[in-house]
């Protein structure tokens, strides 16, 4: 979550540099513009790249790949390079670094709402202020397009409110300031009306809101109080009102009266005061955008949106794994270069979406791997995690709504829909590989986990995997494997890694003899193998109940 927030921030925050130079670019010309310029930085906050990518990826083309049935199990690497240990299944995302840091989110998280809620809540006091000023207040007889009512209190003219706006007078206004400064300062308030200024400053302190502890958000907030006012002061000039006279307005104003918080009320006062009356006095006000400069600032603003939504669009990932369509006896037509271009598919950067944690709990459960492998996925909060047996569990992030990804390695899981909408299994994808999991009961796990706890204590190979390593040492040696006793899958990762396998066997000499190790903690028997020339600890998974090898490894040992 912490490191999605900071990927936002830095986001946010090349958009917001975006905007300072273009506003650069557009300094001597009118403040209606910068201002839609802070203002589009500011919904930036609140619109995370993340979103716009997922709906370009719902948009883009999605390939098919085919998928396996929910019956294959789980294969594993032939070769050490690929299987850092033979306890450890190469093809599961499920393992993580030692000495990690700890999980510091839930205290970030906790400080995180503390502090929105003290800068909300603040606003919210001040504004039941201001909201008991304008109750108490009395109608005024003047023409204008929202209530005007008048104020015993000493706050200054200004426009209140958002849904149903209401322009507040102190009283005895008239009678300090001339009939024409009293209508350059009523033509101030009425374009805070026409521009919307209260709800898109709104918009804005819910940006202040969320990222209350980011500087960025109060500094553009000023900037947007500064354009807005001499925004303003731009339409109040243009609508025929003399520059001495509404400068003079303004002067009164802010020596009669003090300003109306909170900042979504749109008054008169705001932004540097002096270079304002230097702005009206001088003429520098309203000088229109050239056409060029108009052009380069819609671009970028399309280029800005665009830009997400087609990498959502090219990086859309193969739609394969929400429903599965191959059966298991056409696995074996795999090709290196498919193994290839998934491996370089699944090894792409993710994009974390928004997602409820609640509808996770219908992904929650176990999936069945393989005999001896089970995976159980869970839920602690809003963290996801995917946890083989015997092994540490992994949190995964959400891609779209059944899809995950591990970040501790190249891996992701996609869960597949039964037609009346409940999860019937998952497809686990790393290495090349698209290695389903049907979706088991706790019970059935927790027997598997019973057995395989009872083989761990007695330390009982599973029957048939002696002979069958040993037939397929013999086949390496004459180099003519036996893909019919293996799995689709397996067959085709042996098929892939011939060449490199033989030559290790070769260098390795002649097979001397064979000795049980041990039962590893995922249920992997392991056999220490003297050759001529070196010894190789290797590991493999019970057979299947038609006598095939679902998985299995080696490493040269010292």
């Amino acid at each position: 979550m912490i490191l999605a927030v900071l990927d936002h921030l830095w986001q946010s925050t090349l958009c917001l540099g975006a905007a300072a130079l273009l506003t650069l670019l557009l300094r001597r010309n009118g403040a209606h513009t910068r201002y839609w310029l802070w203002f589009a930085a500011s919904v930036k906050f609140l619109v995370p790249f993340a979103l716009l990518v997922s709906l370009g990826s719902l948009l883009g083309p999605r390939a098919t790949i085919p998928t396996l049935a929910p019956a294959a199990a789980l294969p594993i690497a032939s070769l050490a390079q690929e299987v850092g240990t033979p306890f450890v299944a190469a093809g599961a995302p499920l393992s993580v670094t030692e000495g990690a840091w700890p999980d510091i989110s839930g205290i970030a998280l906790a400080v995180w709402l503390l502090g929105m809620l003290i800068v909300t809540a603040s606003w919210l006091v001040r504004w039941r202020r201001l909201r008991t000023v304008v109750h108490a207040a009395r109608p005024l007889a003047i023409p204008a397009p929202v209530p005007v009512r008048s104020t015993s209190s000493a706050v200054e003219p200004g426009l209140v409110g958002i849904w149903r706006p209401v322009l507040l007078m102190p009283e005895g206004f008239a009678s300090h300031l001339s009939s024409e400064e009293t209508r350059s300062i009523l033509a101030h308030e009425l374009s805070h009306l026409r521009r919307r200024d209260n709800l898109t400053f709104a918009m804005h302190m819910l940006s202040q809101a969320v990222f209350w502890f980011y500087p960025l958000t109060w500094w553009l907030g000023r900037r947007l109080i500064a354009e807005r006012e001499r925004a303003c002061d731009e339409a109040v000039l243009a609508s025929g009102h003399e520059a001495h006279i509404y400068a003079e307005s303004i002067l009164k104003v802010c020596r009669l009266y003090v300003p109306a918080p909170p900042a979504c009320t749109s008054g008169v006062s705001g932004a540097s005061l002096k270079d304002r009356v230097e702005a009206i006095m001088n003429g520098h006000m309203d000088r229109r955008v050239p056409a060029a400069k108009r052009v380069l600032v819609l671009t970028l603003g399309v280029a800005g949106i665009a830009a997400p939504l087609v990498v959502g669009m090219l990086t859309a990932r193969p739609a394969s794994a929400r429903a599965p369509t191959q059966s298991l006896s056409s696995a074996a037509a795999t090709t290196p270069a498919e193994i290839a271009q998934r491996r370089y598919d699944q090894s792409r950067p993710q994009t974390v979406v928004p997602f409820d944690p609640k509808d996770f709990d219908k992904l929650a459960g176990y999936y069945e791997l393989g005999p001896t492998a089970f995976l159980h996925v869970f839920r602690n909060g809003d963290h996801y995690f995917a946890q083989l047996n015997g092994q540490q569990p992994t949190e995964n992030f959400p891609e779209s709504s059944t899809e995950f990804f591990a970040t501790v390695v190249a891996a992701q899981i996609s869960f597949v829909m039964g037609p009346n909408g409940r999860v019937t299994g998952l497809v686990l994808h790393q290495n090349g590989f698209l290695q389903p999991a049907q979706r088991v009961s706790a019970a059935v796990a927790k027997a598997a986990e019973t057995k395989l706890r009872h083989r761990l204590s007695n330390n009982i190979p599973s029957p048939g995997t002696q002979a069958s390593l040993l037939r397929y040492i013999n086949s390496l040696e004459t180099g003519k494997p036996n893909y019919d006793e293996m799995s689709s899958q397996m067959a085709a990762v042996v098929q892939a890694q011939l060449p490199m396998i033989e030559q290790i066997i070769h260098t390795l000499g002649a097979f001397q003899a064979m000795t049980f190790k041990g039962v590893s903690s995922s249920g992997f028997d392991v056999y220490d193998v003297t050759f001529a020339h070196g010894r190789a600890e290797w590991s493999i998974a019970p057979l299947s109940a038609d006598g095939k090898v679902l998985a299995r490894g080696f490493r040269e040992l010292p």
